[in-house]
């Protein structure tokens, strides 16, 4: 039987380097797929080196029948790609350009940044070393490898009670933070939509946009990171209601 391990990209990114100097703390938190990536990471892996069985379960997906922890679990289960494979593939997924500007923001201010993803800890993280941001933290479920071509996922950051039935609740990651002065969120997707309303301020992007307005919770809506850089540094110093989008 073959034995599935974890690839072990770097071990610095389960500690976060912004550290507000002070008592007020502020966190950002960054969805990846489609916010900080130009595309979805694990759909353009699935494209690769999934099977009609990984097409059946998105729409399985897609239509409630399961939740997206189940649906990824066995479409990664389902993926046949050596690791330098899936490698070569990841070399061609590109990051927001603006997303420099927004860090170099951040280092600045002493932001705390965390990335939480629904998408894969490996394949993040080698991305991220790519464009140098290895230092980030990341909050993912775990690829594993068993050294051929199969593959698995385990979910260091489930949750039984999530609404999402996701594999990464993010709601948790927000709990974490109590205390913190300011809490923001940066996302495109349906994983972000159960956090989305337990943060002082969403910066949405794409069906993000959509569900904020349907469920009246504040946003403000962005193209790239670029938005974000340039609105931020208000929002540490003015009340969250002047800058925000007000629902319709």
């Amino acid at each position: 039987m073959s034995c599935f391990t974890p690839i072990v990209e770097n071990k610095t990114g389960l500690k976060s380097l912004f550290q507000a100097t002070d008592l007020y703390q502020y966190t950002v938190l960054c969805d990846f797929d489609g916010t900080i990536s130009e595309k979805d990471v694990t759909d353009t892996l699935l494209e690769h080196f999934g099977n009609d069985t990984c097409i059946q379960l998105e729409k399985q997906w897609q239509e409630g029948m399961i939740g997206s922890r189940e649906c990824m679990r066995q479409q990664i289960a389902n993926m046949d790609a050596s690791l330098s494979e899936l490698d070569n593939v990841l070399t061609t997924i590109r990051i927001d350009p603006a997303f420099s500007k927004f860090i170099h923001l951040a280092r600045n201010m002493h932001l705390n940044v965390h990335i939480v993803s629904d998408g894969l800890d490996y394949a993040i993280r080698s991305i991220l070393n790519r464009y140098g941001y290895d230092f980030l933290p990341v909050y993912a479920n775990r690829l594993l490898h068993n050294q051929q071509r199969g593959w698995q996922l385990e979910f260091p950051y489930a949750n039984e009670h999530c609404l999402k039935a996701s594999g990464n609740c993010k709601c948790q990651h927000r709990q974490k933070l109590f205390g913190f002065q300011k809490v923001f969120y940066v996302g495109d997707g349906t994983s972000d939509f159960c956090v989305a309303d337990k943060v002082d301020l969403v910066f949405a992007k794409d069906k993000l946009i959509d569900f904020c307005q349907q469920r009246g919770i504040q946003y403000y809506p962005i193209q790239d990171f670029g938005d974000v850089a340039a609105i931020l540094p208000n929002l540490i110093e003015e009340p969250v209601e002047n800058y925000c989008l007000s629902p319709a």
